[in-house]
């Protein structure tokens, strides 16, 4: 099954919110990610599928879906829909920024472009979570010296490398927690967490629930 990266929704890392308005024109095969979607119907006709079973969707029907969670668009007829993205950790972030000064000047406007040093690096990330990345390891892949890659990603991000590197094994986790029967400790292995108390501590750091609290909480 497809899953959809955060980096290729959210346009500013540093504030992961993001909406767009889609013409379902063809079937949507199923598909899993790691944020919060939130998707209104405003014209045509479809039905959604899910683990949950299908639901048939008309004008103003809201389809509310958790991080990990997969699902797909059938018999679509005209289908339009509005759909809002969320990051798991988009609520601290906000609340975060009412305090002046908590994200940096700019985090709630328009800062400066991705540096590409800082897209390659996540891409290399992303493309191989199981690897046991160092700084100094994705600093040589990119060219650039340690602490320098370390000041991009703050600007760019918000985030050290290794920091981001934990959201995005978290967020990589949760998908199969939901999506798979895999044990706790074989899906941290694949994320690149191979000790299970670590695993444990790094995924309740991002989504304040422990692998097995969120399974049992999100799986249908």
């Amino acid at each position: 099954m497809h899953n959809v990266l955060s980096s290729a929704v959210f346009p500013d890392p540093r504030l992961p919110v993001a909406g767009e308005r889609l013409e379902v024109v063809a079937d949507v095969a199923p598909h899993s990610h790691a944020f919060f979607e939130i998707a209104v119907v405003v014209a045509g006709r479809g039905t959604h599928v899910s683990a949950a079973g299908e639901v048939a969707l008309a004008p103003d029907s809201v389809v509310v879906l958790r991080p990990g969670e997969w699902h797909g668009y059938v018999d679509c007829e005209d289908l339009v829909v509005r759909n809002a993205y969320l990051g798991p950790d988009v609520f601290g972030l906000l609340s975060g920024a009412l305090v002046p000064g908590a994200l940096g000047p700019n985090a709630l406007g328009v800062g400066a472009p991705t540096h590409p040093a800082v897209q390659h690096a996540m891409r290399l990330l992303e493309s191989d979570l199981a690897e046991p990345w160092t700084l100094d390891q994705l600093a040589a892949r990119v060219n650039l010296a340690p602490g320098y890659l370390i000041r991009l990603f703050g600007k760019s991000v918000g985030l050290s490398p290794m920091a981001y590197l934990t959201r995005i094994r978290a967020e990589r986790a949760a998908g199969l927690l939901i999506e798979t029967e895999l044990p706790v400790a074989t899906i941290g292995a694949q994320v690149g967490w191979h000790d299970p108390s670590h695993a444990t501590r790094r995924f309740r750091s991002t989504f304040g629930l422990s692998p097995s609290q969120y399974r049992s909480a999100f799986r249908p």
